[in-house]
């Protein structure tokens, strides 16, 4: 049985595949609000319900910890109940790495200022806890993740260009949107020409850059970004 008593298992459908498996220990809207927040508008889950896969479910598999909300809000209570889990990452876009796992952390929930940098830490933060660094990318941000790359380039750290999906189009130039199902609903899209000529740019400034997805998928089998840097980072865990 799953954690609404349900004996079905509940997979996010970009997951299908692979070896992750969200959970989400809090409840509620996630307060970062971050914009065109996919968690707070049309999550595949209820959000008023904590989202724990069973460890059958998992199995070998890598728990992805706030695929939704913030890791670093109820910090030690979202420690402490996915303690549990033997493979697990966290995702945050607070600046604080102390977990006891490796964390992805998004640098610029709200897309259109500058991104947080290494400098927006603290003195003594280890740095070696990054998966990668998640920068979501508009049609009108570009000198900020040109700005951000520069500066996580200096420390070595991955960065994951995460094309951004709206919900409705605001100052972001059209023509490289186009309106379809991503998934599981309707959104304002990026167009593969639109990726592709960012990353082109963005591997000029950082070589360590890569895209969530593919240009042509959204699905997490297509991209294995996520698998890969977690075997990275648990090789520096491991010493």
């Amino acid at each position: 049985m799953n954690s609404f008593g349900e004996n079905i298992m509940i997979r996010n459908p970009k997951q299908e595949g692979t070896k992750l498996f969200d959970c989400i220990p809090q409840t509620g809207p996630c307060p970062n609000n971050c914009n065109q927040c996919y968690y707070n508008r049309c999550f595949y889950l209820p959000i008023n319900e904590p989202h724990f896969p069973t460890l059958e479910e998992v199995g070998d598999g890598i728990v992805r910890v706030n695929s939704g909300h913030d890791s670093n809000i109820d910090r030690d209570l979202v420690i402490k109940m996915t303690n549990h889990y033997p493979k697990r990452f966290f995702n945050t876009s607070i600046p604080n790495l102390n977990f006891p796992a490796p964390v992805v952390f998004t640098a610029n929930p709200r897309e259109e200022i500058p991104a947080r940098t290494p400098d927006d830490f603290p003195s003594d933060t280890d740095f070696g806890k990054l998966m990668f660094v998640r920068l979501r990318v508009s049609s009108t941000n570009l000198e900020h993740i040109v700005e951000a790359l520069k500066e996580w380039r200096n420390i070595r750290i991955p960065c994951v260009l995460t094309f951004m999906r709206y919900y409705e189009l605001g100052n972001q130039y059209s023509k490289y949107y186009v309106a379809r199902k991503h998934i599981l609903h309707e959104s304002w899209n990026p167009t593969e020409y639109f990726m592709r000529m960012v990353s082109e740019i963005m591997l000029l400034i950082s070589p360590d850059t890569l895209i969530c997805g593919t240009f042509t998928s959204p699905f997490c089998r297509d991209c294995l970004n996520c698998q890969t840097h977690y075997e990275r980072v648990m090789e520096y865990f491991n010493g």
